[in-house]
């Protein structure tokens, strides 16, 4: 892979982001609900935002004949893949947030790999 001439500015400016609001927090990988094996336990830094639960309404187009409610995610972990490239996250797994008091422990509903910069975790409370 090549990178594009911005990526050294893109990756310093993210340096700088989580210099300022990554905390530290431990990613515990999990298979078939049981520590996995192949995956041991990492204590990293990282930008992790804490918000209100959301019910979400999604509705069938123009017409709205259907519609489904789910909860999104009530935080979000965001990881700077320039530092942390071997991270792979996975549905199940658990990340506790050690900056925050009692320390607590949330499920990974879902992960956005897709983007360059970081890696996006949702997360629910385990």
């Amino acid at each position: 892979m090549l990178p594009a001439r911005f990526h050294v500015l893109r990756d310093r400016m993210i340096a700088q982001v989580d210099r300022i609001f990554a905390g530290p927090v431990r990613l515990a990988y999990l298979k078939d609900g049981q520590v996995d094996p192949e995956r041991a336990a990492v204590d990293i830094e990282a930008v992790f935002r804490y918000g209100n639960s959301a019910n979400t309404n999604m509705t069938g187009g123009m017409a709205q004949r259907w519609s489904v409610r789910f909860d999104t995610a009530k935080a979000i972990l965001a990881i700077d893949r320039a530092r942390y490239p071997d991270v792979r996250l996975r549905g199940g797994d658990k990340i506790r947030v050690l900056s925050i008091p009692g320390q607590p422990w949330f499920e990974v509903l879902g992960v956005d790999d897709r983007n360059h910069t970081r890696l996006f975790a949702g997360l629910g409370e385990a």
